[in-house]
């Protein structure tokens, strides 16, 4: 059992095996990538909360400072072996020096004993090396001025010549997307290599892994169509990004409620109008309408159905009246 293992059967007891084995998985395959606390919590830090509602986010990081100095230690501690012989470190020296005096430099010709130059091979070895500190001097420049320049991803893919045809003629009506033997990078990161995708019409798909692997910047290529797809079939990309604020939990359901929001307000309007002296009954019959539409949609329910909602996703009844700045990316998509 490893030390991964270990920590998360005591923290959390309930984990069952398929969990525990996907963030050992994550923590184990990715040593080299976790160099602080938060990359550890960006990639499993969601997944833990929800295993446990009760521990909180200090909670968690705390987990994540554990995992990383097992990271650190496992990733310094080097296997020493016993060597077959002692080794000889005058033996070694002379040996060093023999070859130094066999040795024959591609900068000198020996004659007679003595040693020339070769003006011919200096001039071209110099060449050589002119050349190889102008390109430093041109990495260099390229370096500093790299920073200024944002890293965008970017697809290659091969196409299928029988394909282009069929597309060029018109006669393409499949409504599968097939994509093969594609690239996708993002600045000089490799996401995929000689990868395909198949998409058939009708089934629904999951895209699943940890951060970083290129999941949403393969949506993004498909629907910007920098991977080619069917000119017949659209794909829409919907961010599922929700922008913390003060609004707690359940008003953020509620507001979900557009009617209900729209005779609400109403009502107010028509109240601090008739508090302010006007006499219309216009007004008053409008009111005494929007009280009975408010009726039928059953709006004085609403607050319990939110909470009902909420209560099966995860939220109890103090993290609903929480503001959902407060929370999580992983909560506050939910």
């Amino acid at each position: 059992m490893s030390q991964f293992t270990a920590i998360l059967q005591r923290e959390f007891p309930a984990i069952d095996n398929e969990l525990k084995d996907y963030v050992e998985g994550v923590l184990s395959g990715s040593l080299e990538d976790f160099e602080t606390c938060d990359d550890i919590y960006d990639a499993v830090g969601d997944i833990l909360q929800s295993i446990n509602l009760e521990k909180t986010e200090d909670d968690i990081r705390e987990l994540c400072e554990e995992f990383l100095n097992i990271i650190k230690k496992n990733t310094k501690n080097e296997v020493r072996k016993v060597l077959n012989a002692p080794v000889n470190i005058a033996e070694m020296a002379k040996e060093m020096e023999n070859v130094d005096k066999n040795m024959h430099s591609i900068w000198l010709t020996s004659k007679d004993g003595g040693s020339k130059v070769n003006s011919k091979k200096l001039e071209k070895a110099e060449a050589k090396l002119q050349q190889k500190q102008e390109k430093r001097q041109d990495i260099g420049k390229s370096t500093v001025a790299a920073p200024v320049k944002l890293q965008t991803a970017t697809a290659s893919q091969v196409l299928s010549k029988k394909n282009t045809k069929m597309e060029q003629k018109g006669t393409n009506r499949s409504m599968d997307i097939k994509i093969e033997n594609f690239d996708l990078a993002f600045g000089d990161k490799v996401l995929l290599q000689n990868a395909n995708l198949l998409l058939s019409c009708g089934r629904r798909y999951g895209l699943v892994g940890r951060n970083g692997l290129g999941k949403t910047t393969l949506l993004r290529m498909i629907s910007d169509r920098q991977l080619a797809i069917p000119s017949h079939i659209s794909v829409l990309h919907v961010e599922q990004e929700v922008v913390g604020n003060d609004t707690k939990a359940v008003d953020s359901v509620l507001e979900c409620d557009l009617e209900r929001n729209r005779l609400l307000t109403r009502e107010k309007e028509i109240i601090a109008t008739l508090n302010s002296g006007v006499q219309d009954t216009k007004l008053s019959a409008e009111l005494n309408e929007v009280y009975a539409q408010l009726q039928n949609i059953e709006a004085d329910k609403a607050v319990a159905r939110a909470s009902v909602i909420l209560r099966g996703l995860g939220f109890d009844a103090d993290m609903q009246q929480r503001p959902t700045k407060s929370f999580s990316g992983g909560w506050r998509m939910r």
